[in-house]
């Protein structure tokens, strides 16, 4: 774990000139400050026992045998923390060399719009960076607006998410993978029926989100998702209905708790992995961790039955800071983590690299994942549908409060609806 959150010491030297000398520079133009000692700081948030984690540590030690002549400090954040403060932390004349930072309009829209973030277009055709696969779209601005224009942002891994669930208890109740959103009712029918929850829902959290946007990508085709997320005509918000009336009325069935409420989404992940439920709709973040706790039960994954889009894209990004200090340093690290060494390690720890070689992909998680994240990423009829909250900012928050309210009954499908759409209109850009 590196922690060097001290900044290095600056070296003072005392002024020992003659008088004469003294006026000389004083009627010079006054020079820029000298450079500190050589030093990248890097910022992410992920916890040290994460697939991420391991590789970004490997990239760092890469970077220091390359570099020895440089001090790397890094910080640990939190997502929370970034979310809510990235944009006044990356105004800070404090700001880190390179960062990892939150995809989307709502994010790295907004600072890429306010000129807080280095233009990287120009930088990546200097150095050969080979950022076709539409997983780096994610990286790509136009006015604020995600997935064209300049590049602000490189991405190295990415993400989907997917219905994880428990093999073993789904054999007790000679259970099937489904295969139509019919036949995972029927399942989860079936285990109400047995006296067991079957959804780990933290709907406190991004999963209650997840599945709300999952119910509602079920009834889009590609024009209603263009619109919904790139503002391309008209939004479909019968599909969001739809999704609504579903998430209560699956709660009227128990097949989700109303407790998951005050959940968050580790908790709810800690719940799967206990083997408490035997369905969690979240992403392949998690793949690491379950590969490395789970270890009572045999678990797998399967996409969510009767949709072609499901939510996920390339991973957050590593930005440069327009204030950074040192950014060819931050070119440097962030090309490393491109690097085949570091992208079949993401794999083989669980991440989903964006540019490995599956045939170096050899555990078993990596051969879970990756190969069905690629075939979403070159699917012309399916695939990544990105995020809910992308749009506008401000929409998470909104989102988290309906879905945890429908889940009480403390709304109408309707009037949850009606709520996001008017958080989403007033976000909205002007064109």
């Amino acid at each position: 774990m590196f922690n060097h959150n001290k900044l290095s010491r600056r070296a003072f030297t005392a002024l020992a000139t003659t008088a004469a000398a003294a006026l000389a520079l004083s009627a010079c133009s006054a020079p820029q400050a000298a450079p500190e000692a050589k030093t990248l700081k890097v910022w992410w948030w992920e916890n040290d026992d994460s697939a991420l984690a391991t590789g970004w540590n490997r990239a760092i030690e890469i970077f220091k045998e390359k570099h020895p002549d440089v001090e790397v400090q890094f910080e640990l954040k939190t997502y929370e923390q970034m979310q809510q403060s990235g944009q006044l932390l990356l105004d800070s004349n404090d700001a880190p060399d390179v960062l990892e930072y939150l995809k989307g309009n709502a994010t790295a829209g907004v600072v890429s719009q306010a000129g807080l973030l280095t233009d990287l277009t120009d930088v990546a055709k200097e150095r050969g960076w080979d950022l076709d696969s539409s997983a780096q779209d994610v990286g790509l601005y136009e006015d604020g607006v995600m997935g064209s224009g300049q590049r602000y942002g490189l991405t190295n891994y990415g993400e989907y998410v997917s219905v994880w669930y428990n093999k073993d208890l789904f054999a007790q109740q000679n259970l099937q993978v489904p295969t139509s959103l019919q036949e995972l009712e029927q399942a989860m029918d079936k285990f109400t029926g047995a006296g067991i929850t079957p959804l780990a829902l933290g709907s406190q959290d991004y999963p209650g989100t997840h599945l709300l946007y999952e119910l509602a990508l079920a009834n889009m085709d590609k024009d209603a998702w263009s619109a919904y997320q790139k503002f391309e005509g008209d939004v479909d918000w019968t599909a969001w209905e739809k999704a609504a009336r579903t998430v209560q009325d699956w709660t009227q069935k128990g097949f989700i708790s109303k407790d998951s409420t005050g959940i968050a989404a580790q908790d709810a992940g800690n719940a799967f992995v206990a083997g408490q439920y035997p369905i969690f709709v979240s992403g392949t973040w998690w793949a690491g961790s379950f590969a490395d706790e789970i270890k009572d039960f045999e678990f797998d994954q399967f996409l969510f039955p009767s949709t072609d889009l499901h939510p996920g894209s390339g991973g957050n990004l590593w930005v440069v800071p327009e204030k950074a200090r040192n950014k060819e340093l931050a070119y440097d690290f962030m090309e490393i983590t491109m690097s085949p060494e570091i992208q079949n390690l993401l794999g083989n720890e669980g991440a989903v690299p964006v540019a490995a070689d599956e045939s170096a992909i050899t555990t078993p998680i990596g051969k879970l994942t990756t190969p069905r994240f690629n075939e979403l990423l070159n699917s012309n009829d399916a695939g990544l549908g990105w995020y809910p909250d992308w749009p506008v900012a401000g929409l998470n928050d909104v989102l988290v409060a309906q879905t945890s309210d429908l889940v009480q009954g403390n709304v109408t499908p309707e009037k949850a609806v009606e709520n996001i759409k008017a958080a989403y209109e007033q976000g909205k850009p002007s064109k």
